[in-house]
């Protein structure tokens, strides 16, 4: 029989992105289980891997990999013996099947900033390296990970000794055996850092950026501080907040940011004006200058918070919690190279009762082209675990030129890349917006 093609064609449009996110995956359920502030990384083989802290006696780090088509048992990475703590921690961060695990320790009484390693994917870890200093007056918290382009890791963490608080980088050129001198890293900024707020890590070549929270008289405006030499120096520092959030105490919040071209994204909270919300700017990574300092999503609530960011090297994805109507739920916001909001939506499943929190975002896994994300079902005790592709949403423009178009990539339904099969749908993408919608019945 002679093949037929069937072809839809949304002709010429501008175009959006939403995020198209799978059934929940429940990894964790319970107490016994723990859930609390999961975090999730992409290995090879678009493998998910996920991980959790369970802060009941006895108190471990849990975590869950994908194996192909399932997520195996969740298992130890960190027992109750080596004492996991702190009220922010522990995190992650992949290259590849090379994964880093930083965690805070309560061994001694200054606290540990301890690291684990994995060379197979997170199926076998090395035992403890210690990050943090051998010391018993400083007092260290708070740490972070980061994975540089040749898969070594950079760390940050809290240091609190006799002149104040300082937040640390340490960077690794042998996979983690040994670190770097303590860097500090907020020493240009004026004040000292927020004593509750974490830093986080962009890396991008020899560069190394720490955003951070800082506090000089209680003016609380997110930083970023450059190093061009892989995190050994610090020498360049800049205010990114345009309204100064004036508050007494420390508002537990972190400004992130992802790489994209010649710039960082960068997303935050800032109450400045009397509401706590979410704001983005473009940072050129060169000289820290800001292009634009504007919401994130107009609040639909006076609370937003616990942002993320990840990028498919063509568009940002935040996500973050906000209670809009009585239950805190996970929302999102593509956004595009140019710093434009493309689209907001929820992508925590508003079908389960009550408060979804803390959500963590990376792009990759299950499969090519999807973002995961993973977030805590608090009310019902549950780690929940989603995938998804960006989608397309059209708006016809019937004054395009046909002639320009050049076929991108070829999806199905899911939005994984496929080849064309008979009687099986599939979707044609291009480079002005068009999509083409197609099915060859044969």
């Amino acid at each position: 029989m002679k093949p037929f093609l069937f072809c839809l064609l949304l002709p010429i449009f501008s175009y959006a992105q939403f995020l198209s996110p799978s059934t929940p995956y429940i990894l964790s359920s319970g107490s016994a289980e723990g859930y609390e502030r999961p975090r999730v990384v992409i290995t090879a083989n678009n493998s998910p891997f996920v991980i959790w802290s369970k802060p009941s006696t006895p108190k471990a780090i849990k975590a869950r990999k994908w194996n192909g088509t399932d997520f195996d048992s969740a298992f130890n990475l960190v027992s109750a013996d080596l004492m996991p703590t702190g009220f922010i921690g522990p995190e992650i961060a992949a290259k590849g099947d090379t994964v880093y695990l930083i965690f805070e320790s309560l061994l001694h009484s200054n606290h540990i900033i301890y690291l684990k390693r994995s060379f197979d994917g997170g199926f076998t870890f090395s035992d403890t390296i210690r990050v943090s200093g051998n010391s018993n007056t400083n007092y260290f918290f708070m740490p972070n990970v980061a994975v540089k382009e040749d898969g070594n890791p950079v760390i940050s963490y809290m240091l609190s000794d006799s002149t104040g608080y300082k937040q640390i980088v340490r960077v690794s050129s042998n996979f983690g055996n040994t670190f770097s001198s303590e860097a500090d890293a907020s020493a240009l900024a004026p004040g000292e850092p927020c004593d509750c707020c974490q830093s986080t890590l962009v890396t991008n070549g020899d560069n190394v950026y720490l955003l951070f929270r800082n506090d000089d008289n209680n003016v609380r405006n997110s930083y970023i501080a450059q190093s061009t030499d892989e995190g050994l120096t610090f020498t360049a520092t800049q205010d990114l907040d345009d309204i100064n959030w004036v508050l007494n105490s420390c508002p537990t919040s972190s400004p992130v940011g992802a790489v994209l071209g010649d710039s960082i994204m960068v997303v935050r909270r800032n109450g400045g004006s009397g509401v706590n919300e979410l704001y983005k700017s473009n940072v050129n990574k060169d000289d820290l200058q800001k292009s634009y300092f504007t919401q994130l999503e107009s609040a639909g609530s006076p609370f937003q918070d616990k942002v993320e960011i990840a990028t498919d090297l063509n568009n940002f994805i935040s996500v973050w919690e906000e209670n809009r109507n009585g239950n805190k739920e996970c929302f999102y916001s593509v956004i595009g190279s140019d710093g434009k909001s493309l689209y907001n939506g929820i992508i925590s499943d508003t079908a389960t009762f009550g408060h979804k929190m803390e959500p963590d975002i990376t792009y990759g896994g299950p499969y090519s082209g999807n973002f995961s994300v993973v977030y805590t079902a608090s009310t019902q005790h549950e780690v929940h675990f989603v995938y998804g592709p960006l989608m397309y949403v059209s708006a016809i423009d019937e004054d395009s030129d046909l002639n320009d178009k050049k076929l991108l990539k070829i999806v199905n339904l899911l939005g994984k890349n496929v080849i064309p099969e008979s009687n099986k749908p599939f979707v044609n993408i291009y480079n002005d917006g068009t999509v083409e919608r197609k099915i060859v019945l044969e």
